[in-house]
Order: structure tokens, then sequence, then C-alpha cells
């Protein structure tokens, strides 16, 4: 429909523009009414159809604000599930649990925030976004740590990564 509505609007207005030179002592008004009239009827045809993407955009903005809290939940369980692990060993091999447990629902969550700025606004997503993005650096720190064998390090960027998304959580959970 868009594209019929464009094509249109387009032929209209060359049209008419052709219309309205085309003869130097005086504009043809008969063609030249035809050709705003398709231009017009191409432009009712481009609202209606951007009326109807906006309303669809709507919805789904609803179910990504919905897929971002349920990334963001399930990223604090499986975060307090790393946290929870005291074993010095295990903190040492906890780059591989990040790579295998946090990726997706991070990827996900990042699929799906722009939604958040038609919703809540440029402000609201950027109050969000600050804790994410923090505790996702955290993650990729007690990655590298990890791997570096500083197991101090580690349980500190892990609990501080937690305690970020939790704040991105009760900030996301509001709705307004």
């Amino acid at each position: 429909m868009k594209a019929l509505g464009g094509t249109l609007l387009a032929v209209g207005f060359l049209s008419g523009s052709y219309m309205a030179v085309s003869e130097v002592a005086s504009v043809p008004w008969l063609s030249y009414g035809v050709c705003a009239a398709i231009m017009i009827v191409g432009m009712v045809i481009l609202r209606n159809a951007r009326a109807s993407e906006a309303e669809n955009a709507g919805e789904k903005h609803v179910a990504d604000v919905e897929t971002l809290r349920t990334s963001l939940a399930s990223l604090i369980g499986k975060v307090s599930g790393l946290e929870s692990t005291s074993d010095d060993e295990a903190q040492l091999e906890i780059h591989h649990r990040i790579d295998a447990e946090l990726l997706d629902d991070i990827n996900t969550f990042v699929e799906a925030r722009e939604s958040m700025i038609p919703r809540f606004g440029m402000q609201r997503y950027a109050d969000i976004m600050s804790p994410f993005a923090n505790g996702e650096r955290l993650i990729n720190r007690a990655w590298s740590a990890s791997a570096d064998g500083y197991v101090d390090e580690v349980r500190t960027c892990v609990r501080n990564a937690r305690l970020e998304w939790e704040t991105a959580a009760a900030l996301l959970a509001v709705d307004a």
C-alpha cells in the first residue's frame, strides 16, 4: 500500500508540474486538476499506511518491553547463581559459565532496547540503559578476571553487576 501511495503521489506531482509548464499561454486546468486528484489519493493512501504501521509498532513496543523485563529478570537470576559460587576453583571457571548462560539474555535485551524510546521517552531509556550497560561491563570484567585468575575481582564484579541489573529492572518495572 505504501508503494502504491508513493507512486500515485509522485505521478500526480510530476504530471501536474508538467501540465503547469507545458503551455505558455495558459494552464490546462482540467488535466492539472486530474493530476492534483491523483496526488491527493496518493497522500491519503500513504497516510493510512503510516497510521497502520504506527498502530502495529505500538503493539510491538509493548511486547518488546515485556521481553526486556523477562531477559533482565533471567540475567539477575543467573548472575545470582554465579554469585553464590563460593569455591575458588569454580570462580576461575566463571568465564565459561558467563559465555554459556548470559550471552543469549544480554543479546535479547540489546535487540529489544530501542522499544523503550517510544514507550518511555529518551530520558527514561538512558536511565535504564546506564545501569544495564554498567552491569554488562562488570560482567565482561568478571570474565577477564576469571580467565586471569583474580578470584576476589570476579566476586566483586559479579555482585556489582547484579546490583546494577537490579537497578535497571526496578526502573523498567515502573510503567510510565
